[in-house]
């Protein structure tokens, strides 16, 4: 085990006009899972590949258990990385494929044996190791990538969007192996998705980045209670984050809709107007206790998943210069609720819930 750091870490290509990731400041602890999450494009996968040492630093530095690694080749750093696409020798059965390294590292054959055999063990591979890549499910293979991973024993696990290739029922019964696993192991993990339903689920901490530039660093619960700005917001959460533009500021209150009122923070005082983000979940139906705001929407779609129902309203008597981002609110609501396309709902938010931005998109503390 080990711990990371990135100092200033740095890459830049030149066929762009920004870097792919820019100036990124990360600690990880001994032991830690931290994931990286972001939209297509923030350089997240390149982020991993500098740690790993399959992609150069343009400046800056990568340090493992306090070691400067930013020169050393991808072999000598002690990384062991797990892809996306598998990458398993089809030619090879799941033992062969879980050994290569190790072969080529010089192990010798008895402990070759006794690692492979303990990994498969782990992973309820034992009945596998016989079999080539062909004859496998995608999340047996997963597993086989990952064996091969933990047989090398290394200092830091490196997992780049393991899950993607997988059917969503198998993704959640994978991404709950990996985490089990990982506190298993003990092992320093940096693991990147653009999933943020993983990266709530199974990071000790989660760094978003956008655009190359990490936005938040923080718990899952931090980032959805107190993300820093607007893209947090939007980003942590499923269904993602209702924003509300232009709401006038009348007496430290911001006024969305008559009885719909949040109390804004003094750093909000001297605004004329602020965004604010109201959570699906924190709506629901009815008039609500002392100290929810009342809001009246008119029901435009209903999307029931079974468990839960998610209406998509269009708010009515909303205050002068109000916009809502869309051309809908989402809110979620009791299966057992009985709701039709074109009703009008009265609607309870709880206000202490609702986030609240200035103009530029940053949070109001």
């Amino acid at each position: 085990m080990a711990a990371v750091t990135f100092e200033a870490a740095t890459r830049s290509f030149p066929q762009s006009d920004r870097p792919a990731v820019d100036s990124l400041d990360l600690e990880i602890g001994d032991g830690e899972f931290v994931v990286v999450v972001g939209p297509s494009g923030c350089g997240k996968s390149t982020s991993l590949r500098m740690l790993a040492g399959l992609e150069p630093v343009s400046s800056g530095r990568v340090l493992i258990d306090g070691v400067d690694v930013t020169g050393r080749r991808a072999r000598d750093r002690d990384v062991a990385m797990v892809f996306q696409s598998y990458a398993l020798y089809p030619s090879m059965t799941a033992g062969e494929n879980m050994a290569f390294a190790l072969r080529n590292l010089g192990v010798g054959a008895a402990e070759i044996r006794a690692r492979v055999a303990e990994a498969a063990r782990i992973l309820q591979l034992e009945d596998l190791l016989d079999r080539k890549p062909a004859r496998m499910s995608g999340g047996q293979r997963q597993r086989v990538a990952m064996g091969r991973a933990i047989v090398r024993d290394p200092k830091v696990f490196c997992m780049d969007e393991p899950l993607s290739n997988l059917d969503a029922k198998l993704r959640v019964s994978t991404r709950a192996e990996i985490a089990a696993l990982q506190k298993r192991l003990g092992t320093t993990t940096v693991y990147v998705t653009h999933d943020q339903t993983e990266a709530m689920t199974m990071g000790d901490r989660v760094v978003v980045l956008r655009d190359g530039r990490v936005q938040q660093i923080g718990t899952p619960t931090e980032l959805y209670e107190r993300p820093v700005n607007t893209f947090v917001a939007g980003f942590i959460g499923s269904p993602s984050i209702n924003l509300v533009d232009g709401v006038p500021v009348r007496e430290g209150r911001a006024v969305v809709a008559g009885s719909l009122q949040v109390p804004v923070p003094p750093s909000g005082a001297g605004l004329g107007s602020v965004t604010v983000g109201l959570r699906p979940e924190g709506v629901d139906v009815g008039d609500g206790p002392t100290g929810d705001g009342r809001l009246v929407a008119r029901v435009l779609r209903v999307e029931r998943t079974g468990a839960e129902i998610f209406a998509l309203v269009q708010p009515v008597g909303l205050s002068d210069g109000v916009k809502y981002r869309g051309d809908h609110l989402v809110v979620r609501l009791d299966k057992r609720l009985a709701v039709e396309e074109g009703a009008e709902l009265s609607l309870r938010v709880h206000v202490d819930e609702a986030l609240l931005f200035d103009g530029d998109g940053d949070a109001l503390r």
